[in-house]
């Protein structure tokens, strides 16, 4: 429904011409990236993300708490627990579910007709700021182990729990596109991992994944689409690099687009994320 620091190695193989034997190349293969993600990334100004982030903080502290938002609070949490197999109480194992996303969703239509879509969005960004909290530290690294054994078995961790229940299936979606590095930590920056948050909420309220989002994050929307779902249609892909170039005129889309042809697999065994994308 939408982010740690890797060391990436960028390397390419140095193709030259051989000369043995009389024998010579008369074509050179296109160079390899070595790095896991070679599309090359896009940073949004940091001077622009701490603006967005300051004037979402003010939005948040105006709203303050609203009783009939804070049902709404509640109902996420559960909703995204029991989408996950969980007991919202105890946080073990469900054997039989209800899909509580219907009436999570009956109500959040309620309240934006009755508050305003300001009024759901805003709780939206403050929802994604405390699923960052708890989910990784201010050094990127995650607050519980994001190996698949972390989100099994009858009873979890409390603050496996608690991850579950506000990022719902965002860690097993950052395992599969690789997005988390040995030693527990982020590949993707802070600041995207809370735009994927934000749309994630969306989704679920019944808005366009991009409903409401800065420009910033949407470039760091568009980069998320293209650089790293490596098990997405390739043509997907594609359209996200050129509507990021876009918004962003310095990125290097021809070199961009070169390098997701190289890099691009078969989506064997892709999962579907739940909503339509991490997207």
């Amino acid at each position: 429904m939408f982010p740690r620091c890797c060391p990436l190695l960028v390397a390419s193989l140095a193709l030259g011409a051989a000369s043995t034997a009389g024998c010579r190349k008369e074509h050179a293969e296109p160079p390899r990236e070595a790095e896991p993600f070679a599309v090359p990334a896009a940073e949004p100004p940091a001077g622009d993300v701490e603006r967005v982030l300051a004037e979402s903080r003010a939005r948040q502290e105006a709203q303050g708490s609203v009783p009939e938002l804070e049902l709404l609070v509640r109902r996420f949490r559960r909703m995204n627990l029991v989408a996950m197999g969980r007991n919202p109480e105890s946080g073990t194992s469900l054997h039989t579910t209800k899909n509580e996303a219907p009436g999570f969703r009956q109500l959040a239509r309620v309240l934006r007709a009755q508050l305003g879509d300001d009024a759901v969005d805003v709780l939206g960004e403050r929802l994604a700021d405390r699923a960052l909290a708890v989910l990784i530290d201010e050094a990127g690294t995650f607050r519980v182990p994001i190996r698949a054994e972390t989100f099994q078995g009858e009873r979890l961790a409390e603050a496996t729990v608690e991850v579950l229940g506000w990022t719902r299936d965002l860690p097993l979606l950052l395992l599969h596109y690789g997005l988390v590095t040995d030693d527990n930590r982020t590949v993707l920056p802070r600041f995207t991992l809370r735009t994927l948050l934000r749309a994630r909420w969306n989704l679920e309220t019944e808005r366009p994944p991009e409903h409401g989002l800065s420009e910033p994050e949407r470039i760091a929307w568009l980069e998320f689409r293209g650089r790293y779902r490596r098990h997405a249609p390739l043509q997907q892909r594609r359209q996200a690099l050129v509507e990021l170039a876009r918004l962003l005129p310095s990125y290097p889309l021809e070199r961009a687009l070169g390098a997701l042809v190289r890099e691009a697999r078969p989506a064997t065994g892709a999962i579907r994320e739940e909503g339509a994308p991490l997207p």
